[in-house]
């Protein structure tokens, strides 16, 4: 296998990583798993993730997220999402309008070793926060 394969091969699993880790944890809200995906110095704040994430999906029970665009190079992987839920429960102090909501984000992981070790991610919660009459 010639570098460049051995290359592809590796980008083809980054990506696939990825995209198990949005399925289990944004889609079948397995938090749980996040030790799985995430490595342990990367995690380090997985129990704020945790936290977090419960209470989006105790909000929005019927949460899904959409990977709109995923792009690798070498060990980064780059994911453009798309998440909706409808506002069932308490958020952020906000009581349930029961409307329809979607939240965009652009995530960066970095691999080694067939594990996440970071993780940036750019979120447009302002607009997730007004959607629910949280703010103006």
């Amino acid at each position: 296998m010639s570098l460049s394969e051995k290359n592809n091969s590796q980008v083809k699993r980054n990506k696939t990583l990825v995209e198990l880790f949005v399925g289990e944890i944004f889609n079948k809200h397995n938090l749980s798993a996040i030790e799985k995906y995430l490595n342990p110095v990367a995690g380090k704040g997985s129990e704020g993730f945790k936290q977090f994430l419960s209470a989006l999906f105790k909000a929005f029970p019927d949460w899904h997220t959409n990977i709109e665009q995923i792009v690798a190079e070498d060990n980064l992987v780059v994911i453009l999402l798309n998440g909706t839920g409808t506002h069932q429960g308490e958020f952020q102090g906000t009581a349930p309008t029961y409307k329809r909501v979607n939240i965009r984000s652009a995530d960066l992981y970095r691999i080694e070793n067939g594990i996440i070790v970071e993780h940036r991610d750019i979120v447009d919660q302002l607009n997730l926060l007004q959607q629910t009459g949280a703010t103006l």
